[in-house]
């Protein structure tokens, strides 16, 4: 995995970061006043997509509240996550009014939910096929005029479980065609359940150029939303994810908060930036993606970065 830093001065960070546009009314001593400006933010590239990505991806979904996301990329980060169905659909829409004047210098990646009734032989029918690729053209379609673009950096098919889905041919053709418009220039898949299943049939059908997975040092993590406690076999993960990393897939972790704060010394008090460090130190990960939802929580996580 490729990682860049680079030497800095405090006033090429800010001339050179997106702060340049955002930072009317900012008081930059204020908002800098900490940080060590002999490096910019770790970014690596994100397997064969070739996205230059921040270390620490800014999870969109628990605010709906565009100051944040402006703090967020005055930190430096330039990857954004977002979904068609975070605050039905206007977190879409609040994301695309902070990026629309630095659009070209941020990586966007969105996602797109498939739901259906039809089930194992039923998806196999040319009906499955055009309901299928009707929900993913108009999510598309949809996503790019909420976020002021003609183009995605990375769709994501949101919450996959079944391979039957991920793998299904009005799925694949749906991502083919919309790289070939250049509408997208990358596709994957996130997953809460089934993922090391779903992580070994894409390394052996290598189709997917980015993956998004739950991924803590627990090997389990807590729902935000459902407050239920999902534990997962982290060997058999990691024999996956390894894999990935050799086939040049660019793996997103998530939910990496959400198997709580770590301490990488017994003596030290366990903290949520040490959890996300952990999950970084592995090589097959390219860059962790946390929902913040208040400038605590990203002052403390974006210490990651440098």
């Amino acid at each position: 995995m490729k990682k860049r830093k680079t030497n800095i001065t405090r006033k090429e960070f800010i001339k050179k970061s997106s702060l340049g546009i955002l930072g009317a009314g900012i008081l930059y001593d204020k908002l800098y006043a900490g940080f060590n400006f002999q490096n910019i933010p770790e970014k690596r590239i994100l397997g064969k997509t070739g996205l230059e990505v921040t270390n620490l991806c800014y999870g969109a979904s628990r605010t709906n509240e565009p100051s944040l996301v402006r703090r967020a990329l005055s930190s430096g980060i330039n990857f954004i996550d977002t979904g068609r169905s975070y605050f039905n659909g206007q977190n879409e829409v609040m994301v695309g009014n902070v990026l629309k004047d630095i659009r070209k210098d941020i990586v966007i990646q969105t996602k797109a939910r498939i739901q259906l009734r039809e089930k194992g032989e039923e998806l196999k029918t040319n009906n499955a096929f055009k309901k299928i690729s009707s929900i993913l053209d108009s999510s598309l379609e949809t996503s790019l005029k909420a976020l002021q673009t003609d183009y995605l950096d990375i769709l994501l098919v949101h919450g996959a479980s079944s391979e039957e889905i991920i793998h299904h041919e009005a799925v694949l053709e749906f991502f083919q065609k919309a790289k070939k418009k250049g509408v997208i220039r990358a596709c994957g898949f996130s997953s809460h359940s089934n993922q090391i299943q779903l992580l070994k049939s894409t390394n052996e059908k290598k189709f997917y150029d980015v993956v998004m997975i739950p991924y803590t040092h627990k090997g389990s993590f807590l729902h935000s939303n459902t407050g239920h406690e999902y534990n997962y076999d982290q060997k058999a993960l990691e024999t996956e994810l390894k894999k990935a990393e050799k086939n040049n897939i660019g793996i997103i972790a998530m939910k990496t908060c959400s198997g709580g704060p770590y301490a990488k010394e017994k003596e030290k008090e366990p903290t949520f930036k040490d959890a996300i460090n952990w999950i970084l130190n592995h090589s097959f990960i390219h860059s962790a993606a946390v929902a913040m939802a208040n400038n605590k929580e990203i002052n403390e996580n974006i210490q990651v970065m440098y």
